[in-house]
C-alpha cells in the first residue's frame, strides 16, 4: 500500500508545526560516550549492574554504549537500556534550518529546472520563456502551496 500524502494546506501546516517545535526545541549533542554511558555513570551504576536490570552481562551493556558511540546500536536495544535507567527513549530528528526554508530552496532547483526545459522545447518556436527570477520565484512559490509532492520527484 502507498503511503497516505497530505493535502497541500495539511501539508503546510505540518511544516509551520515542526518549524515551531524546532524553534522551541533544545536537543543537547550525544555525549562523546552516548546517553547510556553518560546516564549510568550519572547515576553511579556499573556496566555490571545496569547489566542485571536489563538481564545481561556487563559485556552486553559495555557493547551497546560502544554501538550507540558508533552509531549501530538497535532502537530496541536503546529502549531497554533507557528503561533500566529510568528514561524514556525520544528518538527525534531535529532540522538543521527552518522546513519551509528547504522546501523553498527544492521548489526554486525545480522550479529552473523547469523553465529550463521549456525554454529548450520553445526556443525552436522561438517563444522561450525568459528565464528571470521572477519567473522561477512565481512557479516555486505555486509548487510549495499547490504540488509539494512534486518537489522530490527526480
Amino acid at each position: 500500500m502507498r503511503p497516505r500524502k497530505l493535502p497541500p494546506a495539511a501539508a503546510r501546516r505540518a511544516v509551520r508545526q515542526l518549524d515551531t517545535a524546532r524553534m522551541q526545541a533544545h536537543v543537547p549533542a550525544r555525549p562523546s560516550r552516548g546517553w547510556v554511558h553518560a546516564i549510568r555513570t550519572a547515576l553511579g551504576m556499573t556496566h555490571a549492574q545496569l547489566g542485571r536490570r536489563l538481564g545481561v552481562g556487563r559485556q552486553s551493556v559495555a557493547s551497546i554504549e560502544a554501538n550507540e558511540v558508533a552509531g549501530t546500536v538497535r532502537m530496541a536495544s536503546l529502549e531497554r537500556a533507557a528503561d533500566a535507567l529510568g528514561c524514556d527513549l525520544r528518538y527525534v530528528l531535529v532540522p538543521r534550518r527552518p522546513l519551509a526554508d528547504t522546501l523553498q530552496e527544492q521548489a526554486r532547483r525545480k522550479a529552473s529546472q523547469r523553465l529550463a526545459r521549456v525554454n529548450a522545447t520553445q526556443a525552436l518556436e522561438a517563444s522561450a520563456v525568459p528565464d528571470s527570477s521572477m519567473a522561477i520565484e512565481d512557479l516555486a512559490t505555486d509548487l510549495v502551496r499547490e504540488r509539494p509532492g512534486e518537489l522530490w520527484n527526480e
